[in-house]
């Protein structure tokens, strides 16, 4: 037990070795970046009501906070092909998201309310065809 208490108090007062300062920098850096991200900024899934992926969005949105989000969006698939979303737009606690014309059959528009920090939840709708659909943060 003593041994123990020795070791603690050497390995406190140990100098930092240079992949500790590097590790430090590191975590400092993506801390100052994500203070730059606002709070839809990530990747999210799009699901639908029975809880099947639909699309996985990519989400850039900055900390500004005036509301120039922009979205990329790919099939469930890993292979999907990319896609850029036409429109994204925050208003409070409701969000508007285009998918575009590559967009499967009744998913192009989104009309999705907040529902907690990592949660969406509302309506994919075209072709006068309406889904409900979830959005969640990865």
């Amino acid at each position: 037990m003593i041994f123990l208490l020795a070791a603690l108090v050497l390995a406190a007062g140990a100098p930092a070795t240079p992949s500790d300062v590097l590790g430090e920098r590191i975590r400092e850096s993506a801390d100052a970046a994500q203070a730059m991200q606002g709070p839809m900024d990530g990747t999210w899934t799009l699901y639908a009501a029975h809880g099947r992926p639909l699309a996985i969005l990519q989400i850039t949105d900055p900390a500004s906070g005036d509301g120039r989000m922009e979205a990329g969006w790919r099939g469930p698939a890993p292979d999907a092909p990319l896609s850029l979303v036409e429109r994204i737009a925050r208003d409070g606690a409701q969000l508007t998201v285009d998918l575009g014309p590559a967009a499967p059959t009744g998913l192009r528009n989104l009309t999705l309310a907040r529902r907690g920090a990592r949660v969406w939840t509302g309506r994919a709708a075209s072709g006068g065809r309406t889904t409900p659909v979830t959005l969640r943060r990865h």
